[in-house]
């Protein structure tokens, strides 16, 4: 991946959010230069089942939605959120079921288990390992955690160390988290990008962004080399509780290959 370069529009956030917007859209429509790669967006979308659905309306674009229960399946299979993932697949859209892995901490056999349940309860196109370790020491506790994800029948696994990790974590999963973050530190994250990872084709990568405005989730699409990037304008402790009303701007941007 290129580092993230500064862009113009930072000098013209002042001058007003709607005037920024426009600069971000016109740059769009002149295309950027990715190699005819298009990209999408990964949602962690941790929302009701009813906000979940509502993911499906409107115009049908590639995304990677993650559905997330109870910080992970939970107890027992939800009605809701089976009829919410059978609304999105049926757009076209892939499901990932959201698994906690305590950065290698929490017990394999916990992990497997839910990643079972959300095949069985709710049929996902595949798994989110979240709270990933980056180290390669714990490579073989997600390589096996990815083989019962997969099944042999080629679900997409996503693991989300948040930062740069190893280079074998990209053995493991289809697509690799390399930032989590809030938007104020996103600029000098990708600058320090390992020139590795900046070799590393784009869509296997992925970058979520929190914290952001309308005029910075449309900077941060424009300026990012990932092939999956989501920002919004939620907070910690948990910036993924609510989808941003500027999601469909920011996935025009995506769109433009």
């Amino acid at each position: 991946m290129k580092a993230l370069v500064a862009h113009p529009l930072l000098a013209l956030a002042t001058a007003g959010i709607g005037f920024a917007i426009v600069v971000v859209l016109t740059l769009i429509s002149r295309g950027t230069d990715r190699g005819g790669t298009c990209r999408a967006a990964l949602i962690p979308a941790y929302v009701p089942p009813h906000e979940l659905a509502a993911l499906a309306a409107g115009p049908a674009r590639p995304r990677l939605v993650v559905v997330n229960p109870d910080s992970g399946p939970g107890a027992g299979e939800g009605r809701a959120y089976r009829e919410a993932v059978h609304t999105l697949q049926a757009a076209g859209i892939r499901v990932l079921g959201y698994v906690p892995t305590s950065y290698g901490g929490r017990p394999l056999a916990d992990v497997l288990a839910d990643v079972r349940r959300y095949l069985a309860w709710y049929r996902v196109d595949g798994i989110f390992f979240d709270e990933t370790a980056s180290d390669a020491a714990l490579l073989p506790y997600y390589r096996a955690a990815s083989r019962q994800a997969r099944g042999g029948t080629g679900r997409t696994v996503v693991v989300n160390p948040g930062v740069p990790p190893a280079a074998g974590y990209f053995d493991v999963a289809d697509v690799v988290v390399t930032f989590e973050g809030a938007y104020a530190g996103y600029a000098s994250a990708m600058a320090a990008t390992p020139e590795w990872l900046r070799q590393v084709r784009p869509a296997r990568v992925a970058h979520l962004v929190y914290g952001a405005t309308r005029a910075e989730a449309l900077e941060a699409v424009v300026g990012s080399a990932a092939g999956y990037v989501y920002a919004t304008s939620g907070a910690m402790p948990n910036p993924w509780r609510s989808v941003p009303a500027y999601l469909d701007d920011q996935e025009e941007a995506l769109a433009a290959c």
